[in-house]
């Protein structure tokens, strides 16, 4: 890292109107930035604007369903609760502004929702008010009418039987996912998709509302209305329509485009927008997320490559962990401030997969498969240090660089000095790092919505319950299940000598190493489907014969980082002679899994240990039954640093499921009243002590209480 510092550019942006920027000193940057009056953050509105241009007097067809299945239309005056779907004309240009989860299928023409143009197919769209609100766009058509399936093709009859054409004809769905339900876990987010309604939006709301679906005809101060600025839709159509570039060999460069800015500048927003423009026109897209404590696809604290072959129509929550990453690796923190040399080996090591993947794709004939790049957002020493390490081992044929145009101490990176890379650069304004101007974000406007301001900690919060709270229909569907608690539910019982516990840089004694997972939460590694150039690729045969007896010395030596400290198995049997029998004695490893050989899987709770038996019980996330489950390459788990050191810890919200929150309120302080008895009848006065791993009890004596990290104090001039 000391390399790439004494390496990088101390220059500071400053914009077009201030400087004169020279193609010798910035590679081929051919869009500088330009100081604008327009800014790309969302709307935030004092006043209540209009958002929604759509005219109620279109025609609009309720449809209901029997319990049969058989649909059938409604009458205009039936309540929002019987419908099923509503079918509704649209004119070119028309917005459509709403709150909640419902699935959309255009009929007819074209709807631009994040920037995909969905036509023919369901997309389901997820519009919480913690974010910018979704706005649907009437375009007319743009590209071939796709084949409908039966349920929409019968929704397009009983519309067409009844009303003339119109340009643009959309089918909002209710549906019933699971996740609209997040308030029952947390109570804070528990509006998320959901408001009540507000005056102007009554009309708007009996004419085309569903269950689950509220549209809005004005916001108030504090909501924002997701919107493609003008620059951000340049930049998109630069990007997504661009030929590729050559190599020596006349061969198509697989396009890599990185996203960089501060904060709070919608790098996250305008990525997903980009992996939206490039499925649409590659089908496929792989995504690299290096963010740790805000990702997209993989749960906090692991770094991924995942190949993405839909539209994204959501915040992060909404799709944590339902596509398997392709690659990835578990750092267990949510910054990379403590180790940032095994942060720049896991990019490294993400983008040689990546390689990898495209020479085989090219050796098979097939086309070159793009790369969005995510890109954390701390671009000050030493994190500026990891964007010229990340952009030296991506090698971006792109680079997008979101920055504040209210001030001009936004960096970029000078790619004269970045070995073997020349990218286009491509300048958008960022969003304002206060997502919340103009309104009070704990202030509820005149359409009685609480507007929630969500910090990281929240986002994080929110993309863990979404991953231990998933589920699975039969048909492959993804739902959540916040009904049933995550102590009621069963975990999946491992031998303990068939997993490798890595420790990583924690010193704990072999004795209390059972003790110190106990109740965390841990990373799930498994054999990588991916494994580096020269190194051993791990047969079905072979995994199961790590189970034979136990993951084995050499396995488990084999599978873990090189200079990682071993606790032998063989060793420990051979001091405890016959007692030891083979399930009572973990294969302990003082380091972190192999980045070549192992790959994360996702997070797991580790519910309780019985060592009499010798099996830890671990409560996974369900995994897709639509892919060959991956559970059989399952090797070991990871603990992580805890929360003092910025790791990643199980919420709070999960500990207190299932009646725990209740008690915590009242209950240990004798304030459990006879109301909330009715509430929870098979409540007790017994108070948070039930909560496991839960206290509430003052720490007393020297060491007792694990210092806390105040990253808050740190100068601000050494960040």
């Amino acid at each position: 890292m000391d390399a790439l510092a004494s390496r990088r550019s101390t220059r500071v942006f400053t914009p077009k109107a201030l400087r004169t920027v020279s193609s010798s000193q910035t590679g081929s940057q051919t869009g500088s930035p330009t100081p604008r009056t327009q800014s790309p953050q969302p709307r935030s509105m004092q006043e209540p604007v209009l958002v929604t241009t759509w005219d109620t007097t279109m025609p609009v067809v309720a449809i209901g369903q029997s319990q049969t299945g058989e649909l059938h239309v409604l009458d205009a005056q039936a309540p929002i609760a019987q419908r099923h779907a509503v079918v509704f004309g649209m004119q070119a240009n028309d917005t459509l502004v709403f709150q909640g989860i419902c699935d959309i299928c255009v009929l007819k023409g074209t709807v631009r929702v994040y920037e995909h143009e969905s036509s023919g197919q369901w997309d389901r769209v997820y519009s919480p008010v913690s974010h910018p609100l979704v706005s649907l766009r009437a375009q007319t058509q743009t590209k071939d009418e796709a084949e409908r399936d039966a349920e929409a093709q019968r929704m397009y009859e009983l519309w067409a039987t009844s009303h003339n054409e119109c340009e643009v004809v959309v089918a909002v769905r209710a549906v019933d996912c699971g996740l609209e339900h997040l308030g029952r876990v947390a109570p804070a987010y528990a509006s998320l998709f959901t408001g009540s309604v507000a005056a102007d939006s009554e009309q708007l709301v009996q004419a085309i509302g569903v269950p689950g679906m509220t549209p809005m005809r004005t916001v108030n101060a504090g909501v924002q209305v997701l919107q493609t600025p003008e620059d951000w839709a340049q930049a998109l159509d630069q990007a997504s329509t661009m030929p590729q570039r050559l190599d020596d060999g006349f061969e198509p460069i697989a396009p890599v485009y990185a996203v960089a800015g501060a904060q709070g500048q919608g790098k996250s927003t305008f990525s997903r927008m980009l992996v939206n423009r490039l499925v649409a026109r590659f089908g496929r897209v792989f995504y690299m997320e290096t963010d740790l404590g805000q990702s997209e696809f993989a749960a906090p604290g692991a770094l991924s490559l995942t190949l993405v072959s839909a539209p994204v129509l959501g915040p992060p929550f909404t799709h944590t962990g339902r596509t398997e990453a392709y690659h990835a690796a578990y750092m267990g923190v949510v910054t990379p401030k403590n180790d940032p040399d095994r942060y720049a080996a896991c990019v490294q090591r993400l983008a040689q997969v990546y390689r990898d993947h495209v020479r085989s794709e090219r050796a098979r004939g097939s086309p070159a498969v793009p790369m969005v790049v995510n890109t954390q957002g701390w671009t000050r020493g030493l994190g500026l240090d990891l964007l010229y390490a990340l952009c030296q081992s991506v090698c971006p044929t792109h680079f997008v660089q979101a920055y504040d145009p209210a001030t001009s101490d936004a960096s970029l990176v000078d790619f004269a000095t970045v070995e073997g890379c020349d990218p286009q650069v491509l300048w958008i304004t960022g969003m304002s790092s206060d997502r919340m101007q103009g309104g009070d974000a704990g202030d509820a406007g005149e359409s009685g919505r609480r507007v929630q301001k969500l910090a990281a900690h929240d986002m994080r919060t929110l993309s863990l319950l979404s991953l231990m709270y998933s589920a699975w229909t039969a048909q492959g569907v993804a739902t959540w299940n916040m009904h049933k608690p995550l102590a009621a539910r069963t975990p999946v019982r491992v031998p303990i000598c068939d997993l490798v516990f890595w420790m990583g840089e924690e010193d704990v004694p072999p004795s209390q190493v059972l003790r110190a997972v106990n109740g965390t939460l841990v990373g799930v590694v498994c054999v990588a489907r991916a494994p580096g150039a020269g190194a051993h690729e791990w047969s079905r045969d072979e995994i199961r014969g790590l189970y034979a007896d136990g993951v084995s010395d050499q396995a488990a030596a084999a599978l873990s980082e090189p200079g990682a400290r071993m606790l032998l198995r063989s060793h420990v049997r051979a001091r405890m002679g016959d007692d030891a029998g083979p399930v009572l004695v973990p294969q302990i490893v003082y380091g972190m899994p192999s980045l070549t050989a192992t790959t994360f899987l996702t997070h797991a709770l580790v519910r309780s240990i019985d060592v009499r038996s010798g099996h830890v019980h671990l409560v996974i996330p369900p995994q897709s039954p639509a892919v060959d489950s991956p559970m059989y390459r399952v090797v070991g788990i990871v603990k992580g640093p805890g929360p003092s050191a910025f790791g990643v810890d199980v919420p709070v919200q999960a500990m207190l499921d299932g009646g725990f929150a209740e008690r915590a309120m009242g209950a240990s302080s004798g304030r459990h009243t006879a109301a909330r008895r009715r509430r929870a009848p098979m409540e007790t006065n017994v108070g948070i002590q039930e909560a496991p791993y839960v206290s509430v009890e003052v720490d007393e004596g020297v060491g007792a209480s694990a210092a806390r990290a105040r990253g808050g104090q740190t100068r601000r001039a050494l960040q």
